[in-house]
C-alpha cells in the first residue's frame, strides 16, 4: 500500500479529494450491500411465513384429514376413581354397568437381606461370589419358569451376584441386586398370571442356596410351586409317569448342551463380525458393502491399468497348456518378474495394489463366512439360538423348537445325567411338600388361617423374602366377565382403564354419547389457525409500497435517531412480499379449496351448509376478505347471534360433518403439499425459492468483495499520485530555498 500523505506540502485535503475520485466505485459497492441486505430481510420474511404455512400443513391439516382425529364419542364414568374410559367412533351410545373385580398385577419377589457367611464384617455387593453368601462349595441348581418356559440355572462356586442376576434376566424376568440393602429384587416383565414366574430348586443344594440367597419363600399349599412339587414328589422310579418325566428331562438335558453349543458358535462368529466392523478394521469404510465396493473398484482399476496389462499373459499349466475356468474362459496372470525388471516403480505399485486386494478379499471372506453362521443359527428368530435383548448375544435356550427337534433326532445318550437330575428334583420337591404340609398343619392346629394365599397377596418367606403373585385383571361389563393381563380392556369401541376395585355388588355407570364439544373445537381450531395464516398472507401481499426506501448505510444511520432507523427499515421489511406471485398463488390455492363442495351420501355439502362463510367483499375489513366466520360462535362478535348450524349438524349427524371436514382437510393438505414440493430452486416443504436465494446471497458476497477490492485499488492509485506530487513540491521548495540563499543579500 502506498504511503498516504495528507497535503503536508500542498495544503490540499487529499483524503476528501481521493474520496470524491472513488465515490463512483463506493456507490456501486454500497448498492450491492443494500441489495444483499434487502435479500437477507426477504429471506427472513419468507422463513417466518413458510414456518406458519408448514405448521398449518403438518398440524391441523395433517390431523384433520383423518376421521379418527375427531373425537366422535365421549364416555363419562360415574366414579372416576374406579376407571377411566375412552370411546372410539365405533362405541355404542348409551349407558352401561361396570364392576372391577380385580386389578392386574405383576409378580414380585423381594429377597431377604443377605450376609457374608465367610466374613461377617464384609458387605455383600454385586461382585461378591455366591459362595461368600452360602458358605458352601456346592451351590446346586434352580429352575426359573416364565409363561411355560423353564430355564435351568446352574449355581457355581465362582458365580458372582451380578452374573446370577444376568442369568435371571436371560431366563425372562427383571432382576437386580441392591448393594445398599443387600437384597435381590425379581419381578415379571409383564403383568398378569401368564407373565408370572416361579423359582424352584432342582436339588437340596439348590434349595439351601435359595434360602441363603434370601430367595426362599415359605411353602404355600396354594402356590404354583407346591402344585409342581406335589406332582414331582409322587413320581416313583420305574413308573410310567416317572419314565415320561425322565424322557422329557433327557431331552432337556441334551437340549441344554446343544443350545450351549450353538450359542457358543454364534457368539464366536459375532465376535469376529464385530471386530471386522470396528473402525480400526474398516478404516474409512462404513460397512461390508463399502469394503466390497472398494474391492471391486480396485479390481477393475488393476484390470484397466494399461501399464499393468503390458505384462498380462495367459496362465499356463506345467505342460504349457492354457488354464481356463469352468466356463471355458482363459485365466490371466501378470508377469511380475518382467515388470520388476522393466519398471520397478510400477512393480511396487502393482505389488501394493494386489496386497490391498488380498486384504479386501480376506476381510470380505471372513465377514461373509461368520455372518452366514450367525444368519443360519438365528434365521430371524426361527433358528437354534435366542438373542439377549440388551447385548444381542446368543443365549442358550433349551426350549428352542429347532434345538428340541435336533435332540429328538439324535442318539446322544444322556439318560444317566437326566436321571440324576430328575431324582434330585424329586428329592427337593418332597422336602418342599413336607415343609408346606407341616406349615399348613401347624396353622390348622393353632387355629390360624389355612395355607391358602389370595392371588396377588404377599407371602413372607423364612428368609425374609416377600412374594407377590402376578394376577390378571377381571371386570364385569353389563353382566359379562372379561379378563386381561393388564388393567386395560378394549371392548366394543371402549378402552377401559381400571384403577380401583369395586366393592361387593357396587357398580359404576359408563355413559357414551357424541362428543359435540370436541368435534366443534377441532373444527374451530382449524379455522382459527387458517384465518390467522390467510390474514398474514393478505397483509404481506397488500402491503404499502416502499418505493424510494432502501437499506441505510452506516453514515446514513448515524444521521438519524434509533426510532427513525427502525421506522425506516420496518417500512421496507413490511413491503418485501408485496404483490409477490408465489405468495398470491399459495393464498389463492387455499381460498379456492375452501370454496370446494363434496358429495356425501348422495348430497352436496359446502362450508355454508354448516354456517361457515366469509363476510363478503364489502362487509369484510382490510385483509380479512378470506377470513371465515362460524355462525353462533360465542367468541366471534360478528356472527355470535346467528343460528349455530355447525353444532346442530354435529349433534344430529356427526358422521357427515366429520366426513366433510376430513375431505376438505385432505384437499388442502394435498394441494399445499404440491406447492411445497422440492425443485431445483426450492427445498422440500418450502413454498419459496430458498435455494435460489441462498445462491444469490453467496453471489453478492463475491460481488461485494470484488467492489471493495476495486475501491481499494483506486484509492491506492490516487494516493500514490498525490504522494508523488507532495514529494515533487517538497523538492521544488527545497531548491527554491537554496536559490534564494544564493541570491540573497
Amino acid at each position: 500500500m502506498p504511503i498516504r500523505l495528507s497535503g503536508m506540502v500542498s495544503g490540499m485535503d487529499t483524503e476528501t479529494l481521493v474520496s470524491a475520485l472513488v465515490s463512483g466505485y463506493k456507490l456501486k459497492k454500497d448498492n450491492l450491500v443494500k441489495a444483499q441486505t434487502k435479500l437477507s430481510w426477504k429471506q427472513e420474511k419468507w422463513k417466518t411465513m413458510n414456518t406458519s404455512i408448514y405448521s398449518f400443513y403438518s398440524g391441523k391439516l395433517s390431523a384433520g384429514r383423518l376421521s379418527n382425529a375427531y373425537s366422535l364419542k365421549k364416555s363419562t364414568v360415574s366414579n372416576s376413581t374406579v376407571a377411566t374410559v375412552t370411546a372410539s367412533s365405533s362405541a355404542v351410545a348409551g349407558t352401561q354397568k361396570l364392576k372391577v373385580k380385580k386389578l392386574a398385577s405383576s409378580g414380585y419377589l423381594t429377597g431377604g437381606e443377605v450376609k457374608n457367611a465367610k466374613d461377617s464384617s464384609s458387605k455383600i455387593t454385586g461382585s461378591s461370589k455366591l459362595s461368600d453368601i452360602t458358605g458352601s462349595t456346592s451351590q446346586g441348581s434352580v429352575t426359573l419358569s416364565v409363561d411355560g418356559k423353564s430355564t435351568n440355572i446352574e449355581l457355581t462356586e465362582d458365580m458372582t451376584v451380578n452374573q446370577f442376576v444376568v442369568k435371571l434376566k436371560d431366563a425372562g424376568v427383571q432382576a437386580s441386586f441392591d448393594d445398599n440393602n443387600a437384597r435381590f429384587f425379581i419381578s415379571s416383565k409383564t403383568s398378569g398370571a401368564k407373565g408370572d414366574f416361579s423359582l424352584t430348586a432342582n436339588d437340596t443344594a439348590g434349595n439351601d442356596s435359595l434360602k441363603k440367597l434370601g430367595l426362599y419363600v415359605s411353602p404355600n399349599k396354594a402356590s404354583k410351586e407346591y402344585e409342581e412339587c406335589d406332582r414331582l414328589s409322587k413320581l416313583t422310579d420305574g413308573s410310567t409317569a416317572y419314565n415320561n418325566e425322565l424322557e422329557s428331562m433327557y431331552t432337556k438335558v441334551t437340549a441344554d448342551e446343544v443350545a450351549k453349543k450353538y450359542a457358543d458358535q454364534y457368539n464366536a462368529a459375532k465376535k469376529v463380525v464385530d471386530t471386522l466392523k470396528s473402525s480400526d478394521t474398516w478404516g474409512t469404510a462404513k460397512s461390508i458393502n463399502d469394503v466390497t465396493a472398494s474391492r471391486d473398484q480396485l479390481k477393475a482399476d488393476i484390470a484397466a491399468n494399461a501399464d499393468y496389462n503390458k505384462y498380462k499373459k495367459a496362465k499356463t499349466n506345467s505342460d504349457g497348456s492354457i488354464v481356463k475356468d469352468e466356463q471355458g474362459n482363459i485365466i490371466y496372470e501378470y508377469n511380475t518378474e518382467a515388470m520388476k525388471k522393466d519398471n520397478e516403480e510400477l512393480y511396487n505399485k502393482y505389488n501394493k495394489d494386489t496386497k490391498k486386494l488380498e486384504s479386501y478379499n480376506s476381510l470380505i471372506s471372513d465377514y461373509t463366512k461368520n455372518q452366514e453362521i450367525m444368519d443360519k443359527l438365528y434365521d430371524n428368530g426361527n433358528g437354534y439360538i435366542t438373542l439377549n435383548n440388551d447385548t444381542k448375544e446368543a443365549v442358550a435356550d433349551a426350549s428352542n423348537t429347532k434345538v428340541v427337534e435336533e435332540v429328538n433326532n439324535t442318539n446322544t445318550d444322556s439318560k444317566a445325567k437326566a436321571k440324576t437330575l430328575l431324582d434330585n428334583k424329586i428329592s427337593a420337591a418332597k422336602a418342599y411338600v413336607a415343609e408346606a404340609d407341616a406349615a399348613a398343619s401347624t396353622s390348622a392346629t393353632t387355629g390360624a388361617a389355612s395355607g391358602t394365599t389370595a392371588a396377588g397377596s404377599s407371602t413372607a418367606g423364612t428368609t425374609g423374602a416377600v412374594r407377590i403373585v402376578g394376577v390378571d385383571a377381571k371386570i364385569e361389563l353389563n353382566g359379562a366377565e372379561f379378563t386381561s393381563n393388564t388393567s386395560t380392556f378394549s371392548i366394543n369401541g371402549l378402552t377401559i382403564q381400571a384403577t380401583a376395585e369395586t366393592k361387593g355388588d357396587e357398580s359404576v355407570t359408563i355413559t357414551t354419547d357424541t362428543d359435540v364439544d370436541a368435534i366443534y373445537k377441532s373444527i374451530k381450531d382449524m379455522f382459527t389457525e387458517y384465518n390467522k395464516l390467510i390474514k398474514s398472507m393478505d397483509e404481506a401481499y397488500n402491503a404499502d409500497s416502499s418505493k424510494g426506501y432502501e437499506p441505510l448505510t452506516d453514515e446514513e444511520k448515524d444521521a438519524m435517531s434509533d426510532k427513525e432507523v427502525e421506522k425506516w427499515e420496518t417500512k421496507i421489511k413490511d413491503s418485501l412480499l408485496r404483490k409477490d406471485d408465489t405468495l398470491n398463488s399459495v393464498a389463492n390455492t387455499l381460498k379456492n379449496d375452501m370454496a370446494s363442495s363434496f358429495i356425501i351420501n348422495g348430497k352436496s355439502y359446502a362450508l355454508s351448509s354448516f354456517g361457515i362463510s366469509t363476510l363478503g367483499y364489502f362487509a369484510s375489513g382490510e385483509n380479512e376478505k378470506g377470513v371465515y366466520h362460524i355462525d353462533g360462535d360465542k367468541d366471534d362478535t360478528t356472527t355470535s347471534g346467528n343460528e349455530d348450524k355447525l353444532r346442530a349438524a354435529i349433534a344430529s349427524d356427526p358422521e357427515t360433518v366429520v366426513s366433510f371436514f376430513s375431505q376438505l382437510c385432505t384437499k388442502l393438505y394435498i394441494d399445499l403439499g404440491n406447492k411445497m414440493a422440492s425443485s431445483s430452486v426450492s427445498s422440500a416443504y418450502t413454498i419459496y425459492n430458498d435455494k435460489q436465494m441462498n445462491t444469490q446471497y453467496s453471489e453478492y458476497n463475491t460481488k461485494i468483495s470484488d467492489a471493495e477490492s476495486k475501491v481499494s485499488t483506486w484509492e491506492d492509485y490516487y494516493y500514490s499520485k498525490f504522494s508523488a506530487m507532495e514529494s515533487a513540491l517538497a523538492k521544488l521548495n527545497s531548491q527554491s530555498s537554496s536559490m534564494s540563499g544564493l541570491f540573497g543579500s
